[in-house]
């Protein structure tokens, strides 16, 4: 019977976790899911080799593209516009994948570390129930893109186990060690290049690996040789190490897109860590999610005053790192563990400061301890009360996550609750204005947009969301445009107003009711070419003179339409746009200059100064000399304008 709880137990955690998160299933996408999932169509959906070769070097999340990560995706649909409900059961099965091979990691943990058989089992399986059904990995697992966070976290733990099985080989009698190390160096070649290829995280696997096998010699007994640990372990992780040293700029602004600078981010990110830990060990059903922008950045030590408490305390926690090594030895796993999985995402990389799913590898074994905790009230007590212990912990976790899970079944709902708690979020106020507008609450949607620019005067996205209001509900004048541009050129910069930019162009070069709106929309357009920090940035300056060509065909001036495609063209540099370009020009009727651009094409192409990846020269000379041929067998080809 002792032998068999450990796998009821674990059945129970895996039914019971499907069960809270069954809900949340039906849940929408969110934020950077399209972005991130539209490549599936560009090509008409992923059919054959090359549109799925296309799919696949499409990444643009990080250095290496995830192209395992967009592979996972095409499980469950190839085309895009897709619905959420098709992909969110992939996540959940993989998260419960993740939490099997942790239940087996840290068996293997512990029977290394001379634990018998049963009661490594048990602990095990509690602790990995526990980060199983924590509330915290809600948003990690029902967030679609988040997946590439699940499966790289999914491949570190298959390296993780192949590591501590063939640690484990080394020690069987009757078996040659060089059993152990090829598992070993398979293990952590392949599991460290398969999680990289889904996210870069992976790269921190040799790094984790070494804090395991730090613990594994506190507890006594023989390990790898240090001729294998030095180049399969250490020099890895040293490399991880170098290259963020390397990234290391004290410069007041390193990173123009961010409004914060390195200093700024450190001091941050040790209040962001405290945080994390809090909702780790003092779960709640629903933070502010993923409306973090308004988080307050730490300007220095004392602004505000709570970062010097967070700087003190994270110096005293890692000061006290080599007393838990020798006296509470599970803890410093929990911890040296935890902070090393955060270096990437929460030290010197320019990325935004606060999220949730940045936890999910860290806390691997955070809440062993809290399982060896309670497998020692059996010991002090009994069995029965180690054992309700276990239940209620589990029941706790179970219920909160039940309930996020309701929570994020709802968009609407959700997204709401983000931005109520979230006051200070731009991104916040934005979702709550295009809701008033969803349900066509023009009024009450202008006065919280005239709220939200005097409350966010910084907020470049808020300002450029005030325009857009007043152009669609037909109330802006060329005020309205002078002081969106007066107030953008003095603003930071943010993404997602180059993308309101476009939109804000979509909505009056495709719309004959706002056609009054053109001229002043290119003016505005004109002025953040020349002032203001826009015009600093690629991104910017290729998608202006891009929005410009719209603008002129609406206007039907194809001779200035034809010019700021050729420029934006040669600033996207890349065949794909450049055809894209194209077809908008045949398609407003105009067939000369887009005769003019499939030359400008093919020349850019021969030149070598158009990228053709990943589709090939080849595929583009067909298709340009159909698309000529189209041309040339139309009927008002000459002199259409």
């Amino acid at each position: 019977m002792k032998k068999l709880w450990p796998l009821g137990l674990l059945a129970l955690t895996l039914a019971l976790t499907s069960w809270c998160y069954w809900a949340g299933l039906d849940g929408p996408f969110l934020f950077d899911d399209a972005p991130n999932l539209e490549a599936l169509g560009e090509l008409g959906g992923v059919q054959d080799w090359s549109t799925f070769k296309a799919y696949v070097l499409s990444g643009w999340s990080g250095p290496t593209g995830r192209p395992l990560s967009l592979v996972s995706f095409l499980v469950d649909d190839n085309t895009w516009p897709s619905v959420a409900s098709d992909f969110k059961p992939t996540n959940l099965k993989l998260h419960l994948i993740c939490g099997l091979l942790l239940t087996w990691a840290t068996y293997l943990l512990l029977r290394a570390a001379e634990w018998d058989e049963g009661e490594a089992a048990g602990v095990a399986v509690l602790s990995a129930s526990v980060w199983m059904l924590h509330p915290f990995f809600v948003s990690t697992t029902l967030y679609v893109v988040q997946r590439m966070t699940v499966l790289c976290t999914l491949f570190m733990l298959f390296g993780m186990v192949g590591y501590l099985k063939g640690r484990l080989w080394l020690k069987e009698s009757g078996r040659p060690p060089a059993h152990g190390y090829v598992l070993m160096s398979l293990s952590v070649g392949f599991g460290t290049v398969l999680a990289v290829l889904s996210k870069e995280n992976g790269a921190l696997l040799p790094l984790l690996l070494l804090v395991v096998e730090f613990f594994l010699r506190r507890a006594g007994g023989s390990g790898p040789r240090l001729s294998w640990i030095g180049p399969f372990l250490v020099l890895p992780a040293a490399a991880v190490v170098a290259y963020l040293v390397s990234l290391v700029d004290f410069s007041p602004n390193p990173w123009p897109t961010r409004p914060f600078n390195q200093i700024e981010r450190l001091y941050s990110e040790a209040r962001i860590v405290w945080d994390y830990l809090g909702s780790l060990w003092l779960p709640r059903v629903e933070g502010s999610g993923l409306y973090q922008d308004g988080f307050e950045i730490s300007r220095s030590l004392t602004q505000p005053i709570s970062t010097l408490w967070a700087v003190l305390g994270l110096t005293a926690l890692l000061a006290a790192l080599p007393f838990l090594y020798h006296h509470l030895p599970f803890v410093w796993l929990a911890l040296a563990f935890f902070f090393c999985g955060h270096l990437i995402e929460s030290t010197v990389v320019g990325l935004e400061l606060h999220f949730e799913h940045r936890n999910y590898a860290p806390a691997l074994f955070m809440f062993l301890p809290l399982a060896v905790g309670i497998r020692s009230l059996s010991r002090q007590f009994s069995g029965r009360v180690a054992g309700l212990a276990g239940l209620g912990v589990i029941a706790m976790v179970a219920g909160l996550t039940w309930q996020r899970c309701q929570l994020w079944a709802d968009g609407d709902r959700l997204q709401t609750y983000w931005a109520v708690s979230s006051p200070e979020s731009a991104r916040g106020k934005n979702f709550l204005i295009g809701r008033l507008v969803a349900e066509k609450r023009y009024g009450e949607a202008l006065t919280w947009a005239n709220q939200s620019i005097v409350e966010l005067p910084d907020s470049s996205l808020l300002t450029l969301t005030w325009l857009r209001l007043h152009v669609n509900t037909k109330q802006a004048t060329s005020q309205h445009f002078e002081r969106a541009a007066e107030k953008l050129a003095r603003q930071p910069f943010d993404a997602q107003t180059v993308v309101g930019l476009r939109t804000l162009t979509d909505d009056v070069a495709g719309t004959e009711a706002l056609a009054e709106y053109r001229r002043p929309t290119l003016q505005l357009l004109e002025y953040l070419s020349a002032h203001g920090p826009y015009r600093e940035f690629p991104l910017f300056m290729r998608l202006i003179p891009y929005n410009e060509a719209k603008l002129y065909l609406s206007l039907r001036n194809p001779v200035k339409a034809y010019e700021k495609y050729r420029l934006a063209m040669d600033r996207y540099a890349t065949a794909s746009a450049a055809m894209q370009m194209f077809a908008e020009m045949a398609n407003a009727g105009y067939l000369r200059e887009a005769a003019q651009m499939l030359d400008d094409i093919e020349r850019g192409i021969t030149a070598g100064s158009y990228d053709v990846a990943p589709l090939g020269v080849a595929y583009y000379r067909n298709e340009i000399a159909r698309m000529k041929q189209l041309l040339a067998e139309s009927d008002t080809f000459e002199g259409r304008r």
